[in-house]
């Protein structure tokens, strides 16, 4: 389930945390690494952000919540902590600031350890979410640790919290996280020697990514999705389409709010509907908020961003890291159609920009010559994700059943929609801008997709 971190549900008991510590030592030169094309961008803006004292726009931190249900065993977890460090090398990543930008080194698992931090009993449910809170403020690209962990042991369980800045992880990296845990803790606990294999490195994924993109030219076939994309109008990024009250050039305070659309039977009853019609749940989705957005006064066409997971079936399926291409969507919302109709149009967008999803944004924004890629976004944007949970890497242990995910971001100057789905049914994540205005339009934008998608149900 991906909620606010403001709705955790977290019962008190004796706080620990641990942070990363690696040798006080330069790091070896040898160890720098490329930036991919999403840390590269994401660390220009915190750089800009951090030298004029502001927020950045979209600062994401990402944070897992799971349960262990037995006597814990601190040294085994922190064993296990530590294991999954060393396992995923884009968690070893130190950033160092230059005259220009940052420049990122990768320390070796022998540099690696963890410092822990008793911090004491937390006494009641506001205490633990202030805990959880204190960790997502922790991690900072530039000036902060990139990873931190912590957790809560009781009598008998204990809640356990793994937060990344967005650098180094994204949404999907959280089951993951919580199935390498889960896994190596019981292998210590019962006395068992855990794998040792490393993952599949994010950094080897970012430097073939480059590779393919810097080969690509303008004219290139697999540019067409993002030649015809701002041909037709799109702009980069594109603005979310209703009034959020936002003021131009203004970063706001961000609010996130989860609500669940359809409880899982009427999630099934939708998804069959679709798949009669020659859909699935997600072009189901992207129809149904289409239409949602222009009953409620947006356009013709509903254009927004969509991340599309790049890890596939390879070597990098179990590796945590920003596997995430965003890809431009563009979703016509006739007044008046057939189900069919309308998953045909949402299936006509978006194959062809899953069908391009290796040529990356940042790229094809250099190509065609639109709006600086690494320049902060400062219009209301507008962001389309959906992920099934049930089927995500990591999902086959029991520990993800009931885990959480939390998006955490001091700042947002536009809308973001994860929807997601689980063994529940189907549930809203949005984190938007806090303004009067903005909570009354994300408000109603609900209420109608829930009828909207009980009308495409019927």
């Amino acid at each position: 389930m991906q909620i606010p971190a403001e709705a955790a549900e977290i019962e008190p008991g004796h706080a620990y945390t641990w942070r990363i510590s690696f040798p006080d030592l330069p790091a070896d030169p040898g160890s720098r690494r490329p930036a991919s094309y999403n840390q590269a961008a994401h660390l220009a803006a915190a750089c800009s952000a951090h030298l004029s004292d502001r927020p950045p726009p979209f600062g994401l931190a990402i944070a897992c919540s799971f349960e262990l249900t037995s006597s814990i065993d601190l040294s085994a977890l922190e064993g296990a902590l530590l294991h999954l460090i060393r396992r995923h090398e884009v968690l070893r990543t130190c950033c160092r600031r230059t005259a220009r930008s940052v420049s990122i080194h990768v320390r070796t698992p022998e540099e690696t350890h963890l410092e822990r931090v008793d911090a004491g009993p937390l006494l009641s449910r506001v205490a633990t979410r202030a805990h959880l809170h204190e960790l997502l403020r922790l991690v900072d690209p530039v000036t902060g640790p990139p990873m931190v962990a912590g957790a809560i042991v009781r009598e008998g369980s204990a809640t356990v919290h793994v937060v990344y800045d967005h650098l180094v992880a994204d949404v999907l990296s959280a089951p993951i996280t919580v199935a390498d845990l889960a896994r190596v803790y019981e292998d210590l606990v019962h006395g068992r020697r855990p794998d040792p294999a490393p993952a599949g490195s994010y950094l080897d994924f970012a430097r073939e990514e480059r590779t393919h993109n810097l080969a690509l030219r303008a004219q290139d076939e697999q540019l067409q999705h993002w030649r015809g994309f701002l041909t037709d109008g799109g702009e980069h990024p594109p603005a979310f389409p209703l009034d959020l009250g936002v003021r131009p050039g203004h970063v706001h305070p961000s609010v996130n709010r989860t609500r669940t659309l359809l409880p899982g039977p009427l999630t099934d009853q939708l998804e069959t509907a679709c798949r009669t019609s020659g859909g699935s749940l997600l072009t189901g989705l992207l129809a149904a908020t289409a239409a949602t957005l222009r009953a409620e006064g947006g356009p013709d066409i509903y254009r927004a961003l969509m991340p599309i997971n790049r890890r596939g079936q390879h070597r990098y399926s179990r590796s945590i890291g920003w596997f995430i291409n965003a890809v431009p969507l563009a979703i016509p919302a006739p007044r008046s159609a057939s189900l069919a109709s309308r998953l045909a149009l949402a299936r006509a967008g978006y194959e062809p920009a899953r069908q391009q999803a290796d040529v990356h944004s940042v790229r094809a924004q250099q190509l065609l010559r639109s709006a600086d890629a690494t320049s902060e976004v400062h219009r209301p944007v507008s962001f389309f994700s959906y992920l099934d949970f049930r089927t995500a890497q990591g999902a086959e242990h029991p520990s993800t059943r009931t885990a959480t995910v939390h998006a955490w971001s001091s700042a947002c100057n536009g809308s973001l929609l994860w929807f997601h789905r689980n063994h529940s049914g189907l549930h809203l994540n949005s984190l938007h801008a806090d303004t009067p205005l903005a909570r009354q339009t994300t408000d109603s934008l609900a209420h109608r997709l829930v009828r909207t998608l009980l009308s495409f149900s019927e």
